[in-house]
């Protein structure tokens, strides 16, 4: 049996969050623990915990997650450079790592110094750093600039260096994080090819993290995937890769169909911060009489849900369940809350956390929901379901209304039953009017003489006195509704409007842009061309095709009711235009396509002629 290069077991890392630094300082020396009238107050961020992994002599593993998932807190661990909370971890062999931009260089020497210094500090001789020398700079390509300071070295270049020096020496473990994606694709892909001789030739072992997944799966033979400090998938790179990539398409439907919040309430108002188009919902747990609880309550999870779909779920005890950069966390200040530290299950199977005594001032333990307002609008059935392990006693959970300053109780948590499902009624959900909130903010600005930002972004206009458009739908093929359409396959976008009087012959166009704001494609239909002249009540418009022929990328199109057809440069009068306000994204069904088709996927036909005669 091949012996493991690394070997990981329940390897853990926790950093403590101060409240203030004099905690930290005192923290750091020893001293709190003597100064027993003054706690030093701190909350624990697990970044990984539980994490297991075993990587053979020779593998090429790749290693793929969003950005602050404790990929690189891995590595670092691995390298040396941090040292873990718990767990152990083995290495077998001289680790090679490229981990930042900026490190192991020194910025005023020229690039052949830094050469030869990382050389010899490698323990090379001067006859072998001469040698090497020729052979780094070769392949980096950096003749014109390998005298010049480093410090004058764009990224890429930079990238080319680093690399190029560090698999130079033939290391028996070689860790590259990220950086490679400073450099362009040529080089990208002479690094991957070096890479796969240095494990054939060599037998070296390779840890690659990239977001390049095209990159990773033409390098590894295996890859892990990296969600919230955990290992989500690990397996071969097709199946991986298919996982991933199916959540992060379901994470930017969500998001997208948040930022379009605005067109079902007919304001096509472009905001694209968190927090115009999420809705944050502040829970928590309570005991009876708002005290402290007599007993301690296993909490092992949390799911906010609808009839349909999970809208979000807080695993407790795990990593990044109280950090505030997540969707949903709890919130576990230490002297505030009542929410105990992360434990981990004997079975190493399971975290939860203790809701009980801890002497928080406001002795309660409260978590949050971030909800794109666009579900909350359409809610139905929304549902909290918890799973705990409680002992005899009341405990209500509550939902914080904050028109009415007070929290709603929603029910309690149940003692004989591992799972408590407590419905949310839709009242609570409900949102202010859009147009209300948007007029009261404009409304407050004007009197403190400032600018509304809010009223520079609506971007619909037309009398809407003959007609409205009062929703815009896009269909996959599947005939789901969505916002990320796939190059190539069959679509359908539906325009709903309505109309107050008979309107005569109107024109129908939906414009899509570029992120430039270039047009990549606009359609214009009349109601005549369509046979029928006039119109009249609620009604749709179809633009539908067997294949989408953008390429992929991210749009934003605008959908139109006009008096006639438009002409160039000359834009008739409207009934309703929503400008640029529909987002959607074009992908590749293929995950791993690597070939930019650019933005039209122009259908061609394709013809080899040989020369059958010679010419002299």
């Amino acid at each position: 049996m091949t012996e493991p290069a690394i070997k990981i077991c329940d390897l853990g890392k926790m950093y403590k969050l101060y409240q203030h630094p004099a905690d930290k300082v005192l923290d750091a020396f020893g001293v709190s623990r003597w100064l027993f009238w003054r706690k030093a107050q701190h909350q624990e961020f697990w970044a990984i915990r539980s994490l297991n992994l075993e990587v053979k002599k020779g593998e090429r593993l790749g290693i793929i997650g969003r950005n602050g998932a404790g990929k690189s807190t891995l590595l670092k661990i691995i390298t040396g450079n941090v040292t873990p909370t718990e767990g152990t971890v083995e290495v077998q062999g001289k680790v090679q790592a490229l981990m930042e931009l900026g490190t192991g260089f020194h910025p005023e020497f020229t690039g052949r110094q830094n050469i030869r210094a990382s050389l010899a500090y490698q323990g090379l001789s001067l006859p072998e750093i001469r040698e090497k020398e020729d052979e780094i700079i070769d392949f980096s390509e950096l003749e014109d600039f390998i005298d010049q300071p480093i410090k004058t070295y764009s990224a890429g270049m930079y990238a080319r260096l680093g690399f190029s020096t560090a698999t130079s020496v033939k290391p028996e473990i070689l860790i590259i994080d990220e950086v490679l994606g400073a450099g362009d694709a040529y080089f990208a892909g002479k690094c991957v090819e070096r890479m796969k001789k240095l494990t054939e030739q060599s037998g070296a072992t390779v840890l690659f993290v990239s977001h390049d997944l095209g990159s990773v799966q033409a390098l590894c033979d295996r890859i892990i995937w990296i969600q919230k400090g955990v290992i989500a998938g690990d397996g071969k790179p097709l199946n991986i890769i298919k996982q991933y990539s199916r959540t992060v398409r379901r994470d930017e439907e969500i998001r997208l169909r948040a930022r379009d919040l605005k067109i079902s309430k007919k304001q096509a108002t472009m905001l694209d911060k968190q927090t115009n188009i999420y809705e944050k919902l502040l829970f928590r747990l309570i005991s009876q009489g708002s005290k402290h609880p007599i007993r301690k309550h296993k909490i092992y999870s949390i799911t906010l849900k609808d009839s349909q779909e999970i809208i979000g779920e807080i695993d407790i005890g795990s990593p990044m369940d109280n950090h505030p950069d997540q969707d949903h966390y709890l919130m576990t200040s230490a002297g505030f809350m009542d929410w105990g530290e992360a434990i981990k299950q004997k079975d190493k199977l399971r975290c939860y956390r203790f809701y009980g005594d801890f002497q928080g001032k406001y002795a309660h333990a409260p978590f949050q929901f971030s909800v794109p307002k666009s579900y909350l609008h359409n809610s139905n059935n929304f549902t909290l379901e918890i799973r705990a392990d409680c002992q005899e006693e009341e405990i209500t959970v509550q939902l914080f209304l904050p028109d009415q300053d007070t929290y709603h109780d929603l029910g309690f948590l149940q003692v004989n039953s591992a799972y408590s499902n407590l419905p949310i009624p839709t009242e609570l959900l409900s949102l202010h009017n859009e147009l209300d909130f948007l007029k009261e903010s404009i409304t407050k600005q004007k009197e403190d003489k400032s600018p509304s930002p809010l009223e520079q972004t609506i971007d619909e206009y037309g009398s809407k006195k003959e007609a409205e458009i009062i929703h815009v739908s896009l269909f996959d093929n599947s005939e789901k509704e969505t916002k990320i359409l796939y190059s190539l396959e069959p679509f359908q976008i539906t325009v709903e409007y309505r109309t107050n009087i008979p309107i005569v012959n109107p024109t129908f166009v939906f414009c899509i842009y570029l992120a430039s704001g270039l047009t990549a494609s606009q359609w214009a239909i009349s109601s005549k061309e369509l046979g029928k002249e006039v119109i009249e009540g609620h009604g749709k418009i179809l633009f539908w095709n067997s294949s989408l022929l953008l390429g992929a990328g991210s749009y934003v199109a605008s959908v139109a009711m006009f008096k006639s057809t438009p002409r160039k440069g000359v834009e008739p009068e409207p009934y309703h235009v929503l400008d640029r306000c529909i987002h959607f994204q074009v992908v590749n069904r293929d995950y791993l396509e690597t070939i930019d088709h650019g933005i039209c996927r122009q259908p061609i036909h394709s013809k080899l002629e040989e020369s059958i005669e010679v010419p002299s």
